[in-house]
């Protein structure tokens, strides 16, 4: 992660719009935030990621990011994403508009996912068990558990989980898909290049005509094996 992309996440974490770490996860948060002893406080997350907040699950995706544990970073981050959706149905949110907590986590999703996507992508085997480690994983909602924002009610978990499993079918259909298509070394070879016309310097990067003739070929591809990649609408 670059000085500056960790100066942003650092400081959307600090101070998030209208959202806070509720009490619960206080002690891990702060922990995570400054140490001392982050490596520990990041095994404790892992170790109870399905009762944790949206926000201790991105603080502790950015912590495993920062200790070179790419594979805990994606699995937490893409967690957490779900979390935020399960939230939002078991604790429907006050408030509306820039104040919805889906639209207020967005910057801090942004921001980490331009870190952790380009790196655990451009690893399809660690992003193949980040998923396998998803698939598994359920938000709880403990009665301890508060999702950080202020409520209308509270769900029970069966009626969240149901409410929200459309959208965790869809969000994992369709991430599994592209980490199949990325596990096709044709694919992959062409992704690659495409990675490099997007992210490389300015000086390496690949001639149009390869950019073009990867392209169809990830377009080729995603349309034989019916699945969504890159270039899928």
């Amino acid at each position: 992660m670059s000085t500056h992309l960790l100066a942003v996440v650092t400081t959307l974490l600090l101070s998030p719009p209208t959202l806070a770490q509720p009490p619960s996860d206080d002690e891990l948060y702060q922990r995570l935030m400054n140490g001392p002893d982050t490596v520990k406080a990041l095994e404790a997350a892992l170790g109870q990621a399905d009762k944790i907040s949206t926000l201790t699950l991105y603080l502790a995706a950015k912590t495993a990011l920062q200790e070179d544990r790419l594979e805990d970073s994606a699995f937490l981050f893409y967690a957490a994403q779900l979390r935020a959706r399960f939230d939002r149905e078991c604790f429907p949110p006050q408030a509306r508009g820039s104040a919805d907590p889906l639209v207020a986590y967005e910057p801090v999703s942004q921001a980490l996912g331009g870190a952790i996507n380009p790196q655990v992508m451009a690893k399809p085997k660690i992003f193949a068990r980040a998923l396998a480690r998803l698939e598994k994983w359920t938000p709880k909602a403990p009665r301890e558990y508060s999702p950080g924002y202020e409520f209308t009610e509270r769900k029970t978990e069966p009626e969240a989980q149901k409410l929200a499993q459309q959208h965790r079918t869809e969000f994992i259909s369709r991430m599994t898909g592209l980490s199949s298509l990325l596990n096709d070394e044709e694919y992959f070879a062409a992704f690659r290049v495409i990675q490099a016309q997007n992210l490389g310097d300015s000086d390496k990067r690949p001639t149009r005509e390869a950019v073009d003739q990867a392209t169809d070929i990830m377009k080729r591809l995603e349309k034989e094996k019916g699945l969504k990649g890159v270039f899928s609408k």
